[in-house]
């Protein structure tokens, strides 16, 4: 019997896929790779559809920066609804405050994902045929510095055109980022796709899909319990990009 168990072991790791452990420099080289065709400014050089939900409301709109900068968002409908002028008018504002926020925080540089990874910490988690599983340690700067030092992020890299497919930032159990502040859950993810994928290549990667939640209490007086997702979807160059 135990003849016989070597002998199927000895014929599973003939057969087998062999996967040599990665180094930190070799993961380096796919993540820089990957993240290379993530495009850097959707809004600049893309049209597309988004489809929202910030846990009570869900919205249909779509962007289009070709039209005139106060008419770049179209709301088309709320909870299946016609919107109101109102409704409309409010929509937009919260969509250029948002961009505003954005680009106070960024300066005149358009944000870079890899900026929240720190790349000494790349680990692989798994491999197989399809692609990469690779857990990192997130980064951040002034206020957020000590939050994702106790985060733990997650990548996921297809094979064999080295696309991004998943970014994901995540609290692996409650933390407490200073005192009187308790973080009960956190979580940041961000799908993507590549568009106009060749044989060879991924093309521009774009996001399909994003969700945040967060869960928070500070100082047994203030409780914040938050989720919002998005879908991205019928994306169209504006500026010939591909």
């Amino acid at each position: 019997m135990l003849r016989r168990i070597l002998a199927y072991v000895a014929v599973f790791l003939a057969v087998a896929p062999v996967y040599v452990a990665a180094s930190v420099s070799d993961l380096q080289q796919i993540v820089r790779s990957a993240f290379a065709n993530v495009e850097s400014d959707v809004q600049r050089h893309w049209r597309f559809a988004e489809v929202s939900n910030d846990g009570e409301v869900e919205r249909v709109a779509n962007f289009d920066p070709t039209r005139p900068e106060s008419e770049h968002w179209q709301l088309l409908a709320i909870d299946g609804e016609a919107p109101s002028p109102e409704q409309q008018a409010e929509f937009r504002k919260q969509k250029r405050e948002q961009r505003e926020r954005e680009a106070e925080r960024n300066g005149d540089e358009v944000a870079d994902p890899l900026d929240s990874i720190d790349m000494t910490s790349l680990q692989l988690v798994t491999e197989s045929p399809s692609g990469w599983d690779i857990s990192f340690q997130p980064k951040g700067t002034g206020q957020s510095e000590k939050m994702m030092s106790k985060m733990r992020g997650a990548l996921r890299i297809s094979k064999p055109q080295w696309c991004v497919e998943l970014l994901e930032i995540a609290s692996p159990s409650p933390i407490k980022p200073q005192i009187g502040v308790k973080v009960e859950r956190f979580l940041s993810r961000f799908e993507f796709a590549p568009i106009a994928q060749g044989a060879d290549r991924c093309g521009r990667i774009l996001p399909t899909a994003m969700r945040f939640e967060i869960s928070m209490r500070a100082f047994g007086v203030m409780a914040v319990d938050r989720a919002m997702s998005a879908t991205y979807s019928d994306y169209e160059s504006v500026t010939n990009s591909d």
